[in-house]
């Protein structure tokens, strides 16, 4: 019981018993692979696959600080590819998601998504561009 105890203890102590924190990059970006063709023009709108990957990482963003990281995950892997931002600002309402993406650019300041703009509404993310 002591033993117990001074594990739970130490966990507590070192910090291991914390939540994750936010979503992570390795799992933003397989989700959506599949809008590739979409945002470098290559298709008239997403795929079913690219709306269910943008479903699932909207269902992950529950704070400004996870809205941040996908935005800077997605900033950070599509950089070399030629793509069009406005694209991917529309994923939102092609795929009828509430986590509205700006359009991001190498040029997108990701720490700027402010709080006025992000708000949790029943449990999905809203950021507004």
């Amino acid at each position: 019981f002591v033993a117990f105890l001074s594990l739970l203890f130490s966990r507590q102590v070192l910090g291991l018993d914390k939540p994750m924190a936010g979503p992570a990059c390795s799992d933003v970006i397989p989700k959506v692979t599949f809008c590739l063709l979409y945002i470098t023009g290559g298709s008239p709108s997403p795929s079913d696959a690219c709306c269910n990957g943008i479903k699932t990482v909207a269902s992950t963003v529950k704070d400004k600080n996870d809205a941040v990281l996908v935005c800077n995950c997605l900033k950070d892997k599509l950089v070399d590819l030629q793509y069009q931002p406005s694209l991917i600002a529309s994923l939102s309402d092609k795929c009828s998601v509430s986590f509205k993406l700006p359009a991001i650019s190498k040029a997108t300041d990701c720490s700027k998504v402010n709080p006025p703009y992000f708000m949790m509404s029943t449990n999905k993310a809203i950021l507004k561009n």
